[in-house]
């Protein structure tokens, strides 16, 4: 993190130890066993663009917003830039509109950005109500720090400083202004990030009370409304409200569209003003109660010093440490997203709005905001893992938001769902949270809404499973595959639920669902891709476009199937083709839609690398894993390769660095790569789990061996069960690949009840073209010879290519071999339209290179991969003869590879 972004960073890490009273960089809770952990945390990481190519829309960069915020809180007062969208918040802005009360932590669609406040000097000409931004303060990026539960900037047009701090339902502002009787504090009652709507305010001596009005996220047409009060530590001196294009000057109260208010102060004798924000959506009695119970006077250092506490206590749920700064600083600004959503939605009253729309009362924490399509996918378990007792109280507001709304929260927004993104996510988070071990909510009603869901449920009146009926009728959804993948993949985690509470007939059922994931893979293509009504396959694929896929393509859809690898694989034609079309894959770490590699940038790719484990090549997740979080994720603010999506993007890298990735959405098992730090701790009520790895660190990403309670184990996998308790796993790691993990009886589970399973790929060995002297036809051009297609390798289109009137392609095996079987990869592996595969091919066998055998014919085809076994026989020399090159009649020869086996 060079220049002045690095010297901010440590300004702002070393104001919040002296403001947590101790010296140096001690937080004030820390003892023998408590860590200071916040000094790591960056809250501009993610503010700005990332890396990616081709990203989703809204999506290029990870959305954070720096401002300051608590664990879960309820407020994130936070500041607004202009080009900022979706976030609220861009490191590039130099300018700032407003510091608002609300803001998600990396959505993809422009979203809260509610009760702007913008401190000013001077007169007030154009009303704020119709030209707002042109009272935007202007900032220079020295001015600027940032830490956990804190904001500081300098409003250089304004030579006004501003601090921000909160607690859970409430958020404190410190104005340094300069000496003026003009000191003024605009309250915004209309504006959002989603356009102008209906605010009220009233001004009564140094409080200001009212409602603002927010919602349309991703286009919806729902709102909520929010009441406030703020109160200020002094009198103003003057007054006035707006409304539309008229200014009222004196004007105590203001209601309608396009409405505010300002207070004036006089700052000859004394520059500082605080003011603090208290908010529901309940009503505003309870926002002056949560204002009293949790800012009672005007302590803004010590609000500071209470927010830094929280997160520090919240951030040694996970202890690391021996890594180099740069890694702790990612690792713990990833851990300290992960636990700003979902938020506090109820009040310290414990009324809170459901989503009926009516107030009801709890006893437990009430929290609302849920990304379904991008949390249920890691989020969930590690929520599960880390807080339990928090996410016993999250499964409890889902529960009740399925009660009250009709099912399981979607992609939901305070109390209104809004169907964003596709599948039924809402079960596999309660599915997952179950298997990492958390209890304490209602399971027979989760459970109903479950099935609910797949048997004509609505919320809030609209069908989360809006392609039920097709799905059931058909075995697969013709609108959309992925879609499709994402229903089976609900289906399997309520499966799971189901078992594990004692529900065998639905357990049975969703179980036979599950599995109708085979139903949308291409036997031709090797992919998953589209398919009809009638049950034919759309063609030809292109691996790379993500034309009628959910923000994917089918290059990168195809591994998601990670509670069925095992079936997946075999389909494929077996490990070594899996492998191969892995390491294809990870050619290019953040490539975006319409490339055919892997894309960290959005959730549906992220547990591809651990597919690895499942091909009995453990090295391989541990190589890519260690890639991505050393190239996708840095510390600067294009720190997240993608929208971080309500804390979906960190909890990848948390469990990345902690050597554990749960692969299987809505089941206990967690695929083990091996972790970055030397040691870790995970501590819970139920007893810490200690993760030591020996020799672990940068360049030392492969585990040599691990031991689990004590115990030696080449399984690349465990259950939460064995870690549920005080447990040990103890890692040797190295700097190169081990046997570690490569027996097919290390491999993690894979799931195969509800069908019959894909019958078992040959085992066909060594293969002996690899490396071996080839010629053939004149090439396409100088870099596709033929060479390229019997090096092993299916990336960095290593192919030969020949548009040469006879087309074929010789290997030399060195020595007579018997050879029985004969695989070729065409360009549909390679990442190219599966119309260019080969139609017709012969394949000829000789032992001293002019007598030749043909001892396999193909014609017809348009597989991308094509096996041909053979009775054994011997031959020294092997030609591949492609009579018609393609299927598409496209005139040149592509082969990836071309294989031959004893």
């Amino acid at each position: 993190m060079p220049g002045p972004f690095a010297g901010r960073l440590r300004a702002a890490v070393l104001a919040a130890a002296v403001v947590a009273g101790g010296a140096g960089l001690v937080a004030p809770s820390a003892t023998a066993d408590t860590l200071a952990l916040t000094q790591y945390v960056n809250p501009f990481i993610g503010t700005d663009n990332s890396n990616s190519p081709n990203p989703v829309p809204g999506g290029a960069g990870g959305s954070t917003y720096p401002g300051a915020v608590v664990p879960f809180g309820m407020v994130q007062f936070s500041p607004d830039t202009p080009t900022a969208s979706p976030s609220g918040y861009r490191y590039g802005d130099t300018s700032i509109e407003e510091f608002s009360l609300t803001h998600f932590n990396g959505a993809g669609c422009a979203n809260n950005e509610d009760l702007g406040l913008l401190p000013i000097t001077g007169a007030i000409g154009t009303s704020p109500g119709t030209g707002w931004t042109g009272y935007a303060g202007r900032y220079t990026k020295a001015n600027e720090s940032a830490a956990p539960g804190y904001y500081k900037n300098k409003l250089d047009n304004y030579n006004t400083t501003v601090e921000l701090s909160a607690t859970k339902r409430s958020g404190s502002m410190k104005l340094t202004y300069p000496n003026t009787t003009s000191a003024r504090l605009l309250v915004n009652t209309s504006r959002s990030a989603t356009g102008n709507r209906n605010g009220s305010i009233a001004i009564n001596g140094s409080q200001l009370t009212g409602s603002v009005t927010g919602g349309g996220f991703c286009g919806s047409s729902k709102t909520y409304q929010i009441f406030y009060v703020i109160q200020f530590d002094r009198a103003p001196s003057g007054f006035g409200t707006w409304l539309g294009g008229t200014v009222n000057a004196g004007s105590a109260s203001t209601s309608g569209t396009n409405s505010g208010g300002y207070v004036t102060f006089d700052t000859s004798s004394n520059t500082t003003v605080q003011a603090k924000v208290g908010i529901s959506f309940v009503s505003l009695a309870n926002a002056q109660a949560n204002l009293a119970a949790e800012n009672p006077g005007f302590d803004f250092a010590g609000i500071r010093s209470a927010a830094d506490t929280s997160w520090n206590t919240i951030l040694n749920r996970v202890q690391v440490t021996g890594g180099a700064t740069a890694d702790l600083q990612k690792f713990y600004t990833a851990l300290y997203h992960v636990f700003q959503n979902p938020n506090i939605a109820s009040d310290t009253n414990g009324q809170y709005r459901g989503f009926d729309q009516a107030v009801h009362t709890a006893s437990h924490t009430v929290y609302q905001n849920y990304s379904g399509w991008d949390i249920y996918r890691s989020w969930a378990a590690l929520i599960g893992l880390v807080a339990p007792n928090e996410a016993s109280d999250i499964a409890k507001s889902m529960v009740l938001d399925g009660q009250q709304g009709g099912l399981l929260p979607k992609w939901s927004h305070n109390s209104n769902e809004h169907f964003v993104m596709t599948g039924d996510p809402g079960p596999i988070i309660v599915g997952s949270l179950y298997a990492f071990g958390v209890r304490g909510f209602d399971t027979a009603a989760a459970l109903t809404l479950m099935d609910k869901s797949s048997n004509g449920g609505t919320a809030q009146g609209q069908a989360i499973r809006g392609r039920q009926s097709g799905y059931v009728s058909r075995h697969y959804i013709t609108e959309d595959p992925s879609d499709s993948l994402e229903y089976s993949a609900s289906d399997f985690a309520v499966a799971q639920f189901a078992k594990a509470v004692g529900d065998t007939t639905k357990y049975n059922t969703y179980m036979q669902r599950a599995q109708w994931w085979q139903n949308v893979f291409g036997p031709d293509s090797g992919y998953i891709q589209p398919r009809g009504s009638d049950g034919n396959w759309a063609w030809p694929v292109v691996p790379s476009s993500n034309s009628g896929y959910t923000e994917g393509n089918p290059s990168q859809y195809t591994w998601m199937v990670p509670y069925n690898y095992q079936g997946l694989i075999n389909l494929m034609g077996g490990r070594q083709t899996a492998v191969q079309r892995l390491d294809h894959h990870f050619t290019q770490l953040n490539g975006g839609l319409t490339q055919p590699y892997f894309y960290i940038g959005n959730e549906p790719e992220h547990g591809v690398p651990w597919a690895y484990n499942y091909a009995a090549h453990p090295q391989g997740a541990s190589s890519a894993v260690r890639r991505v979080m050393n190239e996708s994720f840095t510390t600067g603010p294009g720190g997240l390769p993608g929208n971080d999506d309500l804390g979906a993007t960190s909890a990848w890298y948390v469990f990345a660095a902690l050597g554990m990735y749960p692969a299987t959405p809505g089941a206990d098992v967690l695929a083990l790569h091996g972790p970055l730090f030397p040691s870790a701790s995970i501590v819970r009520p139920s007893g810490t789990i200690t993760i030591t790895g020996s020799g672990a660190g940068q360049g030392s990403q492969y585990v040599q061996s691990l031991s689990v309670n004590g115990t030696a184990t080449t399984r690349s996998w465990i259950r939460y069960g064995d870690i549920a308790g005080a447990s040990t796993l103890n890692y040797t790691m190295g700097s190169s690949p081990s046997a570690w993990g490569t027996s097919t009886a290390d491999v993690p589970p894979s799931y195969n009840d509800g069908f019959t399973p894909p019958p078992a790929a040959p085992e066909l060995g060594t293969n002996l073209a690899q490396g071996k002297a080839a010629t053939g036809s004149a090439t396409c051009n100088s870099a596709e010879t033929p060479a390229k297609a019997v090096d092993g390798s299916l990336a960095n289109n290593s192919k030969f290519c020949s548009t040469a009137a006879t087309r074929f392609l010789q290997v030399d095996l060195g020595s007579a071999q018997n050879v029985s079987s004969f695989v070729v990869k065409h360009a549909g592996l390679g990442g190219e339209t599966t119309g260019w595969n080969t139609g017709a091919f012969t394949i000829q066998t000789s032992t001293d290179g002019s007598n030749w055998t043909t001892v396999a014919s193909v014609s017809g085809s348009r597989a991308s991969r094509t096996y041909s076994p053979i009775a054994t026989r011997s031959a020294r020399y092997v030609k591949l003869n492609l009579t018609t090159p393609t299927n598409n009649g496209d005139g040149a020869a592509r082969i990836y590879e071309f294989e031959v086996y004893r």
